[in-house]
């Protein structure tokens, strides 16, 4: 894994975050760091919200990273988490959005332009590139033999059941097969809510199910078929 990051940082210097390329190696980066077993975790309900600032932190910042010994890996995720565990600790901060009690993340905020918004929609941003969405989508654009396609093929037919077999407590039709294809593969893509709404299963539940089950899962299915892709 250790090379794997190396050779990743490399092509984000080589090429422009905003090109094919880039966006690739940067999503790919993203998709190793949030299950990376040494990524700072916290018990917070928020702790969601902290973790997506830090990654959209690290991508501004991940050509100014500089790699320390022994390791790029383990430099990597001491860099991050060093962020991290400040944003984590914001969420005890009362000066901060959070306060010292739990928020829902329904709780309505306001934005720069006057807008209201949500928590969740903030988390929920297209904008943000936290995950796997930026791989599917440039998949989406070309639809070419690729990795990107593989991995749309094998969510939309789930060949083993092991997408159909991860789900919240007592919900199984609401598996993350149907997650990952509303919120990854549907165009316009489906938020959280509502398909919350539509299996009557909490927000706050589902997110957490998609970020600490889901996301795991389809990273290491992605690792798989680039591997049998020879990337």
């Amino acid at each position: 894994m250790d090379q794997q990051i190396k050779d990743l940082i490399e092509q984000l210097h080589q090429f422009e975050h905003t090109s094919s390329k880039g966006r690739k190696a940067l999503t790919r980066l993203l998709i190793i760091i949030q299950g990376h077993p040494d990524l700072y975790r916290s018990s917070h309900p928020n702790y969601c919200e902290a973790l997506n600032r830090s990654l959209e932190w690290m991508c501004k910042n991940i050509l100014s990273f500089e790699p320390r010994p022994p390791s790029v890996e383990q430099s990597l995720i001491r860099w991050i988490n060093g962020y991290l565990k400040w944003r984590v600790r914001d969420l005890f901060t009362p000066d901060t959005l959070f306060k010292h009690n739990v928020h829902s993340l329904d709780q309505p905020i306001t934005n720069a332009e006057g807008q209201s918004t949500t928590l969740l929609d903030g988390i929920q941003d297209p904008n943000a590139i936290t995950d796997i969405e930026g791989w599917i989508e440039e998949s989406q654009k070309n639809r070419r033999l690729s990795v990107g396609d593989a991995v749309w093929e094998y969510i939309e037919q789930d060949p083993e059941n092991r997408l159909k077999n991860c789900y919240p407590r007592n919900h199984p039709e609401c598996n993350c097969q149907i997650l990952a294809m509303g919120l990854l593969l549907q165009q316009p893509s489906q938020k959280i809510r509502e398909i919350a709404r539509e299996y009557n299963i909490s927000d706050q539940t589902l997110y957490s199910h998609w970020k600490r089950k889901c996301l795991p899962l389809l990273q290491t299915i992605c690792d798989q078929i680039s591997k049998d892709f020879g990337v």
